[in-house]
């Protein structure tokens, strides 16, 4: 039988904050993994906070999945506690958006197109690719149905490729609870960087339970 291991503050890592907001759909994964990303501060593992971040099933089969999203590296324990990227969210995120592109170059936005967090860019240049996230966002959200069909051949990212199949520009949806955010990368995208866990945390704690 599986068993807790006392005293364990769980992070999630970069891998963890991908699998927790590339996709919508409600997973036992994706609730476990953002109901630790919401909290300002790492939890302490219990056997009763794992049943509340899992939202219904037994004990068992969230022993199950928690030890699943171990073993694929998605989270990580500590003997203390880890705090969130402390500050507002206009003064925190362009510096951790820097470190998501080989070409220090990227833009947060909203689903309506409002430039959240911008590095590398000029002001204009950053405007409008929140504007074309956004569009993108729309897109998804109206073909959800069609691009369901496409299963193993769906892919999470959308890009502007030249002739060769080269991607200089992609956009990424983001999921945090019922907010849509749209991640534009110039080059090529870095989310296997702890920036990227400090980026998605940061934008559970403000919006992962709105």
């Amino acid at each position: 039988m599986l068993e807790i291991v006392p005293g364990s503050y769980l992070t999630v890592t970069p891998y963890g904050a991908w699998r927790a907001v590339a996709r919508a759909e409600p997973t036992t994964e994706r609730n476990i993994l953002l109901g630790i990303l919401q909290e300002a501060m790492s939890p302490l593992l219990s056997l009763e906070a794992l049943q509340s971040w899992a939202s219904g099933g037994t004990p068992e089969d969230a022993l199950e999945v928690l030890l699943e999203l171990q073993e694929e590296a998605c989270l990580e324990a500590w003997t203390s506690p880890r705090v969130a990227p402390i500050g507002t969210l206009e003064s925190t995120l362009p510096g951790l958006l820097g470190a998501l592109s080989d070409s220090g170059q990227a833009v947060l936005a909203d689903r309506m197109g409002f430039c959240l967090a911008i590095a590398g860019y000029p002001g204009d240049t950053g405007e409008a690719l929140a504007a074309v996230g956004a569009d993108i966002l729309s897109v998804a959200e109206r073909q959800a149905a069609a691009l369901s069909h496409l299963g193993e051949h769906l892919l999470d990212g959308w890009g502007n490729v030249d002739a060769a199949g080269i991607s200089g520009l992609s956009f990424w949806p983001m999921h945090v609870g019922r907010t849509r955010l749209a991640l534009a990368v110039s080059g090529r995208p870095r989310f296997n960087q702890r920036a990227f866990a400090e980026l998605v945390w940061a934008l559970c704690v403000r919006y992962g339970k709105v």
